[in-house]
């Protein structure tokens, strides 16, 4: 990206990317184009065809009637001069939007007009609050209900704050969260749109919720005024999110944004459960009125515990009493694993994990015992005899 002239140059393409009488869609940073190459010029316009949106940059060049090279809609149809963005017989205030285009040694460049200062939104807020709780993953997919939210977390992930995972269905979306979870002990996002989109996120919430994982829920939601009288995916949310979530509030203009998101973030933190927050779509882009982000600073415990010396003492002497010690490790040693080992290893006791835990131990290691119950291995199996 270079600029020159009051225009904000992008490279968007290679010299050797786009054949003589093709097209091909290109992006400037958040604008799609339709890039043509005919009669050995580059030619830009909006990819959007003023008809019903379809994608300019799919279509073909293609000779009308009158022998001209029009630029064919691949979905109804409709043509354009690749050159002016004309259909047949239009006015100029009929066309689409052209751009112009330069090409030099490195490739191909789109001039734009530099884009307004950016006007701090709710989510803005929001959004930096969650990454400023080390909330730094997000699992979902952009659609209609949540366009002002996701461009928040994209200026977050432009600043190299979080990183965005695209997804095919809502459900794989929170089960990544709740992998991401139980993997690392930090909670990651989900992100959807209203109606069915955040439904979709309901089993993967479940089995969150049942292995105490952290996750944290975003969810668009239709525009407030027609929030209850059956508007299109107008769902009550959080009805429906009630038994699965432990913290799960709309976000409303008048709220206090950067603690509604610190207030989910230390829930889902501290519970080791589901936190939710509802979009809805109008509110999303609202400026932030004299709201500044937040943080765990001041909002956390410190969670570090020593257990009683005489308890310690009674375990050292069964310890050293015992004359067969088997070790059963639950989910929660998880960042213990290398002394636990070490004391597995220095009493010759076998390590037998709950079924959660598995794979905390290898089960190469001499000791691993495997799991308990229906899932136990042969060795565990030879290990309850013994014991």
């Amino acid at each position: 990206m270079s600029q020159n002239n009051n225009l904000v140059w992008h490279l968007v393409a290679g010299v050797d990317d786009l054949p003589e009488g093709r097209v091909k869609t290109v992006t400037a940073e958040t604008h799609s184009m339709a890039l043509t190459h005919l009669d050995g010029e580059y030619h830009a316009m909006d990819n959007r065809c003023p008809h019903q949106g379809g994608p300019l940059g799919e279509g073909s060049i293609e000779v009308d009637n009158d022998g001209k090279c029009m630029l064919r809609c691949p979905w109804h149809g409709w043509d354009f001069d690749p050159k002016t963005g004309l259909p047949p017989g239009g006015h100029e205030d009929t066309g689409q939007k052209m751009f112009p285009v330069e090409v030099r040694e490195d490739g191909i460049y789109i001039g734009m007009e530099a884009d307004a200062p950016h006007e701090t939104t709710i989510t803005d807020v929001m959004a930096e609050t969650m990454t400023n709780w080390g909330i730094t993953s997000v699992f979902g997919i952009v659609g209609h209900s949540n366009l002002g939210l996701s461009d928040a977390l994209r200026r977050q992930e432009k600043k190299g704050k979080l990183q965005y995972f695209g997804v095919r269905h809502e459900g794989a979306a929170a089960f990544a969260c709740s992998g991401y979870a139980k993997l690392t002990g930090r909670p990651a996002a989900c992100l959807t749109i209203a109606g069915p989109g955040a439904t979709n996120l309901m089993t993967g919430l479940w089995d969150a919720k049942v292995d105490r994982a952290p996750i944290l829920a975003l969810t668009g939601q239709v525009q407030v005024q027609v929030m209850g009288p059956g508007a299109f995916q107008d769902i009550d949310l959080a009805a429906a999110f009630g038994p699965v979530a432990r913290f799960s509030k709309t976000v409303l203009q008048g709220s206090r944004h950067a603690e509604l998101m610190t207030l989910a973030c230390k829930s889902a933190i501290v519970e080791n459960d589901v936190s939710h927050l509802i979009f809805p779509d109008n509110v999303q882009t609202l400026p932030a009125v004299d709201s500044a982000p937040s943080g765990p600073e001041g909002r956390l415990p410190i969670a570090k515990m020593a257990p009683d010396e005489g308890v310690l003492a009674d375990a050292l002497t069964l310890l050293n009493d015992s004359k067969r010690p088997l070790i059963i490790v639950g989910y929660g040693a998880r960042n213990a694993m290398l002394d636990i080992i070490q004391l597995a290893e220095h009493l010759h006791a076998p390590v037998v994990t709950t079924f959660k835990a598995k794979g905390q131990i290898s089960d190469h290691h001499p000791l691993a015992g495997g799991g308990p119950g229906p899932v136990r291995n042969a060795y565990c199996e030879l290990v309850h005899e013994r014991v």
